[in-house]
């Protein structure tokens, strides 16, 4: 948890420098998103942004259209994989909560099953596809390896993000307006660099 303090510490730090590109690539997120079929490539050019963030580069506005056109087949491979497991486990909960005379016995057993299992596929998954920005062929199934090897080494970085973004969500739908400014590209900035603090962990265990 003191870790992921401080990288969402560091995480604002930068938010604050570059503000203007966290704001813009969370707005055209934001309009991609709306059409739903241009869901995946919105995360494209999201991550692409929050990751030359965390890595210091310099950002323009074409940033965001650039990484889409780079990432295209990577965000439709994790999108693919994303969709899969949501209605695997929606099926899965209706499927069970069907019979509407045991709602209440399925609520207490079987069907708590998925919604587990769908909090712990959010926390993984917020760090899959910075994993793949890393990779020089973006692979979806290294990736989710490599997060799922973070979750059980560092519990606490990714239980600490996890808190973060939920109070994130919370925060936009109380107020709305965060869903025009950082709603996204916050939580993505802060995934993008907790990845790379745990690659550089990794290569330099010392430091």
């Amino acid at each position: 948890m003191v870790q992921a303090g401080r990288l969402i510490y560091k995480g604002f730090l930068i938010a604050w420098d570059g503000f203007w590109m966290l704001w813009l690539s969370n707005l055209f997120w934001l309009v991609l998103c709306l059409p739903l079929v241009t869901a995946p490539l919105a995360f494209a050019g999201l991550y692409t942004c929050a990751h030359g963030l965390a890595y210091g580069e310099s950002l323009e506005w074409k940033s965001f259209f650039a990484g889409i056109k780079q990432h295209f087949a990577a965000s439709l491979r994790w999108s693919g994989a994303n969709l899969l497991i949501f209605f695997t486990l929606a099926f899965y909960a209706w499927y069970f909560s069907a019979d509407k005379s045991s709602l209440a016995r399925s609520l207490s057993g079987f069907s708590i099953f998925p919604l587990v299992l769908g909090l712990l596929w959010w926390i993984v998954n917020m760090y899959t596809f910075p994993f793949m920005l890393v990779q020089e062929k973006p692979s979806y199934l290294n990736a989710l390896r490599n997060s799922l090897v973070m979750f059980l080494k560092w519990p606490g970085i990714a239980f600490g993000f996890t808190l973060f973004n939920a109070g994130i969500i919370a925060i936009s739908l109380w107020l709305r307006f965060p869903w025009l400014v950082l709603s996204a590209s916050l939580p993505a900035l802060l995934a993008c660099l907790c990845v790379k603090d745990i690659i550089e962990q990794t290569v330099n265990p010392g430091s």
